[in-house]
């Protein structure tokens, strides 16, 4: 009996990986507290600003602490690539790199709109960054439909978190329905869905974590 019961204990995902979790757990949650802090910032400067609602300080600020916070992301993406049901699949990996990618010049984005602290919301150089910040965004939205949709066919390999292949497959179309909406619709919204979509990736972080080592492609640091 006593073996019977320690075999049916979901073990931690190896260490590697966990210690991913625990960043893209956190990322998600403070991305979460970043989307209310704009939703309740004080209307420093007008709505036809780039850096709107914040001064140019709060604005820099702002702009630093997404970088990081997209960097916390990023670890749990990478992370993907240790686990087995990707690993194996070369249409996988392909799709975890192109998402992983996608975050990481969403990273490099948000620094570089800190140039854009003084200019107009519809100035030329506004308008530039704002479609550029597509380009990540779509490249992180296939890529985690087309993973999770490899992941959904192979979930009885991701032990421990079978829920997770699901979990991945609704980040990426999350992307197209509602964030795309979203954040074109207005500011408040577009804070209240990048907030929803930190929620998926707190979880994300989550699964992570939970994971069982059987399920990942390496068991070692």
């Amino acid at each position: 009996m006593a073996a019977l019961a320690s075999s049916t204990v979901v073990r931690p995902a190896d260490h590697g990986v966990r210690r991913a979790g625990v960043w893209c757990l956190a990322g998600g949650l403070l991305g979460v507290v970043q989307a209310a802090a704009l939703l309740a910032w004080p209307h420093q400067v007008s709505e036809s600003m780039f850096r709107y609602p914040m001064t140019t300080g709060w604005f820099i600020t702002a702009q630093l602490s997404f970088a990081a916070q997209h960097m916390m992301l990023l670890a749990g993406v990478i992370a993907l690539l240790r686990i087995t049901a990707v690993n194996s699949s070369r249409t996988a990996r392909v799709a975890v790199t192109a998402a992983a990618i996608g975050v990481a010049l969403l990273t490099v984005l948000e620094l570089v709109a800190i140039v854009a602290y003084d200019e107009a919301e519809h100035s030329s150089r506004a308008n530039l960054l704002n479609d550029a910040y597509s380009v990540p965004v779509l490249l992180i939205g296939v890529g985690l439909v087309v993973a999770g949709f490899v992941a959904v066919r192979r979930r009885s390999m991701w032990i421990g978190a079978t829920w997770l292949p699901w979990l991945l497959l609704a980040l990426g179309v999350y992307v197209f329905v509602p964030l795309s909406w979203a954040i074109t619709a207005s500011f408040a919204a577009g804070r209240l869905g990048i907030g929803g979509w930190m929620v998926l990736f707190a979880t994300l972080g989550y699964g992570l974590i939970r994971l069982d080592p059987a399920a990942t492609s390496a068991r070692h640091d």
